[in-house]
């Protein structure tokens, strides 16, 4: 792998105002990076006036360049339009996980009512057709969605019915703890598209941070539901949350998932600060990112091993992206008491009351009505500028700190001390050294001195 000439990242690129940036190498050459797109020079051209030339490879660096602040204002800018469906039925749970987002309770009023479900399914089926899309359904939620199987049936069977009579196809998708009678996961495998289980590693470590209510491991459970969703055909994807006390065992995380669920991906994230998992934040520190990072690819290099997929939804290149905010994602997403919500992580009507987070809220007898102007004023708050975050490369590809940091509260000042930012910035970092080093062993480079490629994706 290329080696750095120091430990920064890359650095605004001087000469222009565009969002491009460079890094020196220590062979002299030097990298510049635009949002999606990667250049690399030898030492012979490496300066500063290459910057300005015809050359494809800068000009193609100039279009990247342009395009993401064209669709970043774009976030900013264009009318909310939702394509998803995502349904919170309840706020009840089985287990009791460390972390939890929203502390869910074993019984807990109220569920989601059908017809604010109904309403909410007309404003996307609307706008699915309109655009000549599927429409997205997906449960998910500040509780299980399959706790009451009844229930979940009425909603699945309401929201196909209405994308049936706009004459859309619909697609669904389920997130779940995994654990639920045979029956049910059954019925889950012969009537949804693609499943998302929640597992955080061996049953030691599932265990530990997601007991069952009375203490016992969910892992039997899950592992028998991720079997049968496999008999029945249906893609599973994995859900691993770490913690301080599990980021450095990816590599055995991976090893089990891959070997005992066989997923088609696997989704890493580090446990979210809010919460249940509140605590949590204070034992990450800023000097672990480069351990949690190193950590992250060891679990890449299992996975990749199985064929499978190992990656995370904070830091996505190849993708111009903010925060997990609804309102940028085009998602519709209704919680208990039929309000429906900008942001994931309020599930209940007094945490979106509290944080003025509700976008509209379905009234008995009435259409859904949204609420363009408060929309409109949350995309320009959130995705304003947001100090260090204008100076970052990989400032277009991550969550800018999300959920934790959120600049609709006021709390921006100093993400770029955080270790949620610093693990995003080593992430990107990583991969465009990886990049670098095959662009540098590429004929365009050893011939022309110069390389290029578009970076997709982690």
């Amino acid at each position: 792998m290329v080696k750095i000439k120091d430990e920064t990242h890359f650095v605004p690129a001087s000469g222009t105002p565009l969002p491009i940036f460079q890094r020196e190498l220590e062979d002299g050459g030097r990298a510049f990076y635009a949002p999606g797109y990667l250049v690399v020079v030898d030492k012979a051209h490496a300066f500063q006036p290459e910057l300005n030339q015809p050359a494809p490879a800068f000009a193609h660096l100039h279009t990247h360049a342009h395009k993401a602040l064209i669709q970043w204002k774009a976030l900013a800018e264009r009318p909310f339009l939702p394509l998803c469906l995502t349904l919170y039925l309840n706020n009840e749970c089985n287990l009791h996980c460390a972390y939890c987002f929203s502390m869910p309770q074993p019984h807990t009023a109220p569920r989601l009512e059908r017809e604010a479900i109904r309403a909410g399914a007309e404003i996307v089926a609307r706008n699915c057709e309109e655009q000549g899309r599927a429409l997205t359904v997906v449960f998910h939620g500040g509780g299980e969605p399959t706790l009451h199987q009844n229930e979940l049936e009425t909603a699945l069977s309401t929201v196909e019915q209405i994308a049936a009579t706009h004459g859309i196809p619909i697609f669904r998708y389920l997130a779940t703890n995994g654990v639920m009678p045979e029956q049910r996961a059954r019925w889950i495998g012969a009537h949804v598209d693609l499943i998302g289980i929640s597992c955080d590693g061996t049953p030691e470590i599932q265990g530990a941070q997601r007991p069952l209510r009375g203490g016992a491991s969910s892992a039997p459970y899950l592992e028998r539901t991720a079997q049968i969703i496999r008999e029945a055909g249906k893609p599973l994807h994995v859900r691993v949350t770490l913690t301080p006390g599990t980021f450095l065992s990816q590599a055995e995380i991976a090893a089990y998932v891959c070997r005992v669920l066989r997923p088609s991906e696997i989704h890493v994230e580090p446990v979210y600060g809010v919460g249940r998992g509140a605590h949590m934040e204070e034992s990450w520190h800023p000097e672990d990112a480069d351990r949690f990072v190193a950590a992250f690819e060891e679990g890449r290099a299992v996975a990749a091993r199985y064929g499978i997929v190992w990656r995370t939804s904070g830091v996505r290149m190849g993708e111009i992206h903010g925060p997990y905010c609804h309102i940028f994602r085009d998602v519709l997403n209704l919680i208990p008491g039929g309000a429906t919500t900008a942001c994931f992580c309020a599930s209940d009507a007094d945490t979106v009351t509290t944080r003025h987070t509700a976008i509209g809220h379905w009234q008995p007898g009435t259409v859904f009505p949204l609420d363009r102007d408060h929309i409109r004023h949350m995309q320009q708050v959130v995705s304003s500028p947001q100090g260090a975050c204008e100076r970052c490369f990989n400032r277009f590809h991550c969550t800018r700190g999300c959920p934790e940091v959120c600049p609709w509260d006021g709390a921006m000042q100093a993400v770029e001390t955080t270790f949620r930012c610093r693990v995003a910035r080593a992430l990107a970092n990583t991969q465009l050294t990886a990049e670098i080093a095959t662009l540098q062993n590429s004929s365009d480079y050893y011939l022309l001195g110069i390389a290029a490629k578009e970076i997709q994706t982690l």
